[in-house]
């Protein structure tokens, strides 16, 4: 018995809850997923060492094929291309900046190399530093002129989060002295490239009593504040939906028409005359003992209608707009 109680405590020692509550299996310090992790990742890693190359050397071909070897022209056009080749072919970013070498002309092949050894910790790096290097033959390089052009330049019609996103992409454009010139004055700019409306909304967020020029000179702090006039504007769209677009509109009121019973035969008013409805005549009536049955026989009998015997018949009696209809027998009242 206690051999059987030291398995199953042993058993609930490595038995632990995962994020969602359920029961997992741990091997000591290690839970069982955990290790299924790192036992995928270790596959992913033992990949064979020539299908990785592969993939690499088949972007490459592609790129060079598309544009020839990178000779330091219209580098921003060549290194977008390269980029997109590698990731559709799943290269990582290592393999990805180690391949650049075997992408350049022979002529600057030595100079990429250094390159490489120097600045190649990331992709991003990597590049920015190689666009500092061959930006005055890029024809897609932005300068500093056209650069302040596009921020003087009214009427852009972009939200907050574009003009940003449009902004720093520009401004990572610049060459490395182009952007040291313009760093302290880049809060001020932003604020200038932006729609009048924005900008006002953006002034109060960046404002900075103890900067030089009342702006502060910290760009997260731009980020944040564009990131709040952001989720304002998706909070006023979502109160937009749920009033004007969730809420059904009001069906209008059909009215009905109710079909009033049109009177037959003689009509008799308050007053005591009877008229034909047809043609509207009087009649000489005679309300005595059987007067009004021998009047209705007269009229049926006018109207080319044969009665067998008139023993009952229709009154309506017309008044103050309402009419009641009825079948009242002859013999009560007359």
């Amino acid at each position: 018995m206690s051999g059987v109680g030291s398995i199953s405590s042993s058993q609930d020692r490595n038995l632990e809850m995962d994020d969602n509550g359920a029961r997992v299996l741990g091997f000591g310090d290690v839970r069982a997923d955990q290790l299924l992790e790192a036992f995928t990742l270790f596959l992913q890693l033992q990949q064979p060492q020539g299908r990785r190359e592969d993939l690499a050397t088949r972007a490459l071909h592609a790129v060079v094929g598309a544009l020839d070897q990178f000779d330091g022209r219209d580098v921003s056009k060549y290194l977008r291309v390269y980029k997109k080749e590698m990731e559709l072919n799943r290269v990582s970013e290592r393999e990805m900046i180690a391949t650049f070498e075997l992408a350049a002309a022979p002529e600057i092949r030595e100079h990429v190399k250094e390159l490489i050894g120097h600045y190649g910790v990331d992709w991003e790096t990597f590049s920015r530093i190689v666009k500092d290097e061959y930006f005055l033959e890029d024809s897609d390089r932005v300068t500093k002129r056209s650069f302040l052009e596009w921020v003087e330049r009214p009427n852009k019609s972009l939200l907050a989060t574009e003009l940003l996103r449009e902004f720093e992409r520009q401004f990572s454009q610049l060459s490395r002295v182009e952007r040291m010139t313009l760093q302290s004055d880049k809060t001020e700019l932003f604020l200038r490239a932006a729609d009048p409306e924005l900008q006002e909304k953006l002034e109060l967020l960046v404002e900075d009593k103890e900067a030089d020029e009342g702006l502060t000179t910290n760009w997260k702090n731009v980020e944040d504040a564009v990131g709040m006039i952001a989720k304002r504007e998706r909070r006023r769209e979502k109160i937009f939906v749920r009033r004007f677009v969730h809420t059904p509109a009001p069906i209008p009121a059909i009215p009905m028409r109710v079909p009033v019973a049109q009177p037959i035969g003689p009509v008799i008013p308050p007053d005591g005359k009877v008229a034909l409805k047809d043609s509207g005549a009087l009649l000489q009536t005679n309300f005595g003992r059987w007067g009004m049955k021998k009047m209705v026989e007269d009229y049926l009998a006018t109207h080319a209608i044969v009665v067998v015997e008139a023993a009952s018949y229709a009154r309506t009696l017309v008044g103050k707009g309402s009419t009641t209809d009825g079948f009242v027998e002859a013999d009560e009242r007359w």
